[in-house]
């Protein structure tokens, strides 16, 4: 990434694995580095949701699912400390899962969902450019939700948001080439900033349950 700048790898479970609810996903661990000085070692649970190619966080309520060990002379002898806090990958696919089954369970009305599209996606009420750009957005999400294969079939339900959301950012949102979107969407999955995919995936459901609520 960044011309060879920015250096990753993906390690991942050999086996797809298929949840009750039909969501087919795959367990890696993410590793990166940088020759720059722009990123801290860091290493990250990440999930790949098979359908789309998408990667969602681990915990997709919450942050932190990141080790960062910065550049020094010293890093290397911390690689006992990092294996002891990423034991955890081990759980992934249970815990992952387990979170699935728990939004596809959580209903989302018709209502509902409109009043995340309102929320997440907020219509200003004067005419111009700013209510055009919104009100495309949540045709476009709206799309997504109601009958596009990766997101369609969980559609009424909190994983079916996530999953518009999540979907909507890799494959849509930037007039990018294919090429830049790959390196864009890798970018979210290294950063565990405002940017990344644990920030996307958690604000997303931040504000589903506001609605809910």
């Amino acid at each position: 990434l960044k011309t060879g700048a920015v250096a990753w790898g993906s390690v991942e479970v050999p086996d797809t694995i298929t949840t009750p609810e039909g969501v087919a996903f795959r367990p890696n661990l993410i590793a990166t580095t940088s020759h720059d000085g722009s990123l801290a070692s860091t290493f990250a649970r990440m999930v790949t949701v098979v359908v789309c190619d998408n990667t969602l966080s681990a915990a997709l309520g919450e942050q932190g699912q990141r080790v960062k060990i910065k550049h020094s002379r010293k890093s290397a002898g911390r690689i006992g400390e990092l294996r002891d806090a990423l034991n955890i990958v081990h759980t992934m696919a249970d815990d992952f899962a387990a979170e699935v089954a728990e939004l596809c369970a959580t209903d989302v009305s018709t209502r509902q969902w409109q009043a995340f599209l309102d929320e997440y996606v907020p219509i200003p009420k004067e005419d111009g450019r700013g209510k055009t750009v919104a009100g495309n957005k949540q045709d476009t999400l709206n799309a997504l939700y109601t009958s596009d294969p990766r997101c369609s079939p969980w559609s009424g339900s909190a994983f079916g948001v996530v999953q518009t959301v999540n979907t909507y950012t890799h494959h849509v949102a930037g007039k990018k080439t294919n090429a830049e979107r790959a390196e864009r969407n890798m970018f979210r999955a290294i950063d565990p900033g405002t940017t990344g995919i644990d920030a996307l995936d958690s604000n997303t459901l931040n504000t589903l349950r506001k609605v809910l609520v």
